[in-house]
C-alpha cells in the first residue's frame, strides 16, 4: 500500500460529512520561501532605543532597557550553609542549603550569602 498522508486518510474516513481537508505539497514555492525568510529575519532582530520616547508633555513613555545584573543575597549565612549539609535529609534546613547551593552554581558571583549578625 503506498504511503498516504494523514489528511488523505481523514478525507477518506470522513467523506460522508462533506468536509474536506486540503492536501498541501511538502515543498513550498521558492519565491514564497524567500519572502518568508526575509520577514523572519526582520522579526528576530532586537530593537534598541537610543533615546526614551516621550509624549507631548515631555513625560517618558518608553525608556531604553538598562542591563540589570542585581546582586542576590541568599537567606542564610555562610556558616549556616556549611552546617546545613550535616543535617538530616528530613530537615528543612538541608533542603534550603541544597537550594542555595544550586543558586550559587547558577548565578556565580551574583549570589552572596547573608552577612553574620553580631
Amino acid at each position: 500500500m503506498p504511503d498516504r498522508s494523514e489528511k488523505e486518510i481523514l478525507n477518506q474516513l470522513f467523506s460522508d460529512d462533506g468536509e474536506k481537508y486540503p492536501v498541501i505539497d511538502a515543498e513550498p514555492n521558492p519565491e514564497v520561501a524567500k519572502e518568508i525568510q526575509s520577514y523572519i529575519e526582520k522579526v528576530e532582530k532586537e530593537q534598541f532605543l537610543a533615546q526614551p520616547i516621550t509624549d507631548n508633555y515631555g513625560q517618558p513613555l518608553v525608556s531604553p532597557p538598562a542591563p540589570q545584573q542585581p546582586k542576590i543575597v541568599l537567606p542564610i549565612t555562610q556558616n549556616q550553609y556549611l552546617a546545613g549539609f550535616k543535617q538530616k535529609v528530613t530537615e528543612s534546613i538541608r533542603w534550603l542549603v541544597a537550594w542555595c547551593g544550586r543558586l550559587v552554581k547558577i548565578l556565580g558571583n551574583r549570589a552572596d550569602f547573608r552577612k553574620n549578625e553580631i
